[in-house]
């Protein structure tokens, strides 16, 4: 894996010119959609209120590494360790899915030590990813949750994105999601709803729920939202 430029204009104003008070190192299972997603974040960080003093920064994939999120871990680890700009108090953000057939109980308990220990940040959705774009939507009480637990293929969708593309008006690229037009303004509405769910990582093993929302929470400049 190889670390990146950080994404968006690093600060949109003068008062703003400090170095950053905090850096988030992505590295993602998917090699499109999520990164995609933070970009767009960070490119519209100031409609978004995201702290000014707050960098992303992926870790993007090199056409080996796997998608295993084991495989994503410990490459990221490597990655970081010739890093530069990551110090004390930065965050490694490992974003993967809670894919059963892919991810071992021994695989997902080895990487919420690696949380607790605070080697890395470990972010889940579970079942997958597009579970949190679908929340920008909806509180999905709407659908059977065990359908969305299950997730289940047709074709050459599954459950959640034939659910997503419902919304979206039909279709949905995993490589070009549109994020200003279809999930900038919806992001706090996500993080609401995202609380219906688990959040915890202990329970994200095994049921419904994504801690993203939280993640992107923290981002989020709090002085602008007090005002």
């Amino acid at each position: 894996m190889r670390i990146n430029q950080p994404y968006g204009v690093r600060y949109e104003y003068e008062e703003f010119s400090e170095e950053p008070t905090k850096r988030y190192f992505i590295a993602c299972e998917g090699k499109k959609t999520e990164y995609k997603y933070f970009k767009g974040i960070m490119d519209n960080k100031v409609e978004i209120k995201i702290n000014p003093l707050i960098e992303i920064i992926p870790i993007n994939h090199d056409p080996n590494t796997g998608s295993n999120p084991l495989h994503i871990y410990q490459e990221a680890i490597e990655a970081i360790k010739t890093a530069p700009n990551y110090l004390d108090g930065d965050d490694l953000c490992i974003i993967v899915d809670r894919d059963r057939s892919s991810f071992s109980e021994a695989q997902y308990t080895q990487l919420l030590q690696a949380d607790t220990n605070k080697e890395i940040r470990f972010c889940v959705s579970n079942p997958c990813f597009e579970f949190w774009l679908l929340l920008h939507f909806s509180d999905c009480s709407e659908y059977s949750q065990n359908e969305i637990f299950e997730n289940a293929k047709d074709g050459n969708r599954t459950y959640i994105e034939k659910c997503l593309m419902a919304k979206l008006g039909g279709s949905y690229n995993k490589a070009r999601i549109h994020f200003e037009n279809n999930f900038k303004d919806k992001i706090r509405i996500a993080i609401l709803n995202s609380k219906l769910y688990e959040t915890s990582l202990t329970e994200l093993k095994d049921k419904i729920g994504t801690n993203i929302g939280l993640l992107i929470e923290e981002m989020l400049d709090k002085e602008s939202d007090s005002q």
